[in-house]
C-alpha cells in the first residue's frame, strides 16, 4: 500500500487523474464516512464554474445504497481518503494535510 500526505488541492487532482469508474473508494469528509463503488464521475459546468461530482454505490447495509459526492463542494472538509483500483493496482492511501 502507498501512503500520501497531500495538501487539499493535491488531493482533489488526485481524484480527478487516477480514481476511474468501478474502483473502490473509502473517503472521510467532516464527520463522514463513505465506501464503495465509483459509479461515475462529472466534470461538467455548473452555473459557468468547473464542477467535478463523484456517483457512489455503498456498501449494501445503507438505506440508500447511492450517494452523490460533490468534491469541490467539500473540499476544505477532506480529511483522507483510500483508493483500490479495479485492475489490481497499487491501492493508495491519501491523508490531506
Amino acid at each position: 500500500m502507498k501512503e500520501l500526505s497531500l495538501s487539499v488541492d493535491e488531493a482533489v487532482n488526485y481524484l480527478k487523474e487516477n480514481v476511474k469508474i468501478h474502483d473502490n473508494l473509502e473517503i472521510s469528509y467532516n464527520r463522514i464516512f463513505a465506501e464503495g463503488e465509483i459509479l461515475n464521475m462529472d466534470f461538467s459546468e455548473y452555473f459557468g464554474k468547473p464542477g467535478f461530482k463523484m456517483l457512489m454505490s455503498l456498501d449494501q447495509t445503507h438505506l440508500d445504497p447511492t450517494i452523490e459526492i460533490d468534491v469541490l463542494e467539500i473540499k476544505e472538509d477532506l480529511i483522507e481518503f483510500t483508493h483500490t483500483p479495479q485492475d489490481d493496482g497499487e491501492i493508495v492511501e491519501v491523508t490531506v494535510v
